[in-house]
């Protein structure tokens, strides 16, 4: 088959949401097919194709689109003042990147259309004018759910106010596309639960996030068990809710950890911190920012638990998967592992309040057994449901029936 790809964010530098675009696509290429995505450059975002392995590169043809998300002040200000429509999904409304579409379907014949994520789907007229086959819908998240989430976190009143509008008109964005797609494929099924709430009457499967075990396989190793021990920390700091939630824990949870062991050291990874952030980072002698770093993996594999904290989000947490993937012993809060099924004191540790979180990485860091028990159940865990290669010919299985 011949698929296209639509994507509001292109492949590099990683994140949970390039990297499911990402792993699907390889995917569906493992299985025999050939995909086109077409995705937007951003300022955040671009493409870069060193990181595609070789053995996809003939059947993935990747295409960018440059368009400009910047946040301008002065227009938010307006649109929220004269607007009802979200400022955040009109930053993805581009005429370039509707022009390219059209292009494709007039020089193209394809057996499918995905579309990931809510602000691709805003250019759904458009491919329904220009395309006749079925089109699918993944939501990465429920967009709304995160907005509301942040209000309800916020401390600031002005923030408590525009979080809260905007988790409205996200709302009133999500349920005004809701069945202009043919099929529904969300990340979790408590996303799928909610969509139907909301009024999906499409036929929808579950499709999670999926991980390609031979690069798990490639990967640098077990950790060297005569290493120092370290708790470890990844996601990109310029999402509200990796800020907030990594600011509860070094305000909270650490202090605790600290008492039974004072020379202990939080290792942060992560892009695009701003400065403020950086600034309270480096204000503690055991925290050490090392900034984005180039793989991932590589980093994961240093010894010690790996922290989740998360209090407001939707979807699923790639950073869980793929740490679970290479046997990491995680501490993650239950928002964090919505919609991935573990199971506390099995596969992960789930915590939500600063005392019970502390302890559990104060554990894990007493009893290496402990680690290694916890990480061997979660790899087993994602092997036996994150097959990308099995997920994909789900979803294919799927749109046939």
């Amino acid at each position: 088959m011949n698929i296209l790809q639509i994507a509001n964010k292109a492949i590099y530098p990683p994140d949970g949401g390039s990297i499911a675009i990402l792993s699907i696509a390889k995917a569906y290429v493992n299985n025999g097919h050939k995909v086109h995505l077409l995705n937007m450059i951003t300022h955040k975002h671009h493409n870069n194709t060193k990181i595609i392995e070789p053995e996809f590169r003939d059947n993935l043809t990747i295409s960018g689109i440059k368009i400009n998300t910047k946040i301008s002040f002065i227009k938010l200000i307006a649109n929220f003042l004269f607007s009802s429509k979200p400022f955040i999904s009109e930053r993805f409304l581009s005429k370039k990147f509707e022009n390219s579409l059209i292009n494709l379907f007039e020089n193209n014949l394809f057996d499918f259309v995905q579309i990931e994520g809510l602000y691709s789907l805003q250019y759904i007229k458009c491919i329904k004018q220009n395309y006749k086959g079925k089109v699918l819908y993944r939501p990465h998240n429920v967009e709304y759910l995160i907005w509301e989430r942040n209000a309800f976190e916020a401390k600031s009143i002005l923030k408590k106010i525009y979080f809260k509008s905007l988790s409205k008109r996200i709302k009133k964005l999500e349920e005004k596309y809701l069945n202009s797609y043919d099929y529904l494929i969300p990340i979790s099924n408590a996303d799928a639960e909610i969509f139907n709430k909301l009024g999906n009457q499409k036929p929808f499967k579950v499709s999670p996030f999926g991980i390609d075990f031979n690069i798990i396989i490639n990967q640098s190793g077990a950790d060297k068990p005569d290493s120092e021990q370290s708790i470890n920390y990844i996601g990109a700091l310029d999402w509200i809710p990796n800020q907030k939630g990594l600011k509860w824990f070094i305000d909270y949870c650490f202090p605790i950890v600290l008492e039974s062991f004072p020379e202990i050291k939080l290792n942060i990874a992560g892009r695009n911190a701003p400065d403020w952030f950086i600034k309270k980072l480096n204000q503690n002698n055991n925290i050490r920012y090392v900034g984005e770093v180039n793989n991932a993996y590589e980093y994961l594999h240093t010894p010690g638990p790996v922290i989740v904290p998360l209090f407001s989000g939707s979807g699923m947490r790639v950073k869980i998967i793929e740490s679970m993937a290479i046997k990491k012993a995680i501490v993650s809060t239950s928002i964090a592992a919505e919609g991935i099924n573990c199971m506390h004191n099995e596969n992960i540790l789930i915590a939500d309040n600063p005392e019970y979180f502390a302890n559990s990485v104060i554990s894990l860091l007493k009893n290496p057994d402990l680690q290694k028990e916890i990480g061997e159940n979660a790899s087993k865990f994602v092997k036996d449901n994150f097959d990308f290669n099995i997920i994909a010919n789900n979803i294919l299985n799927f749109i046939k029936d």
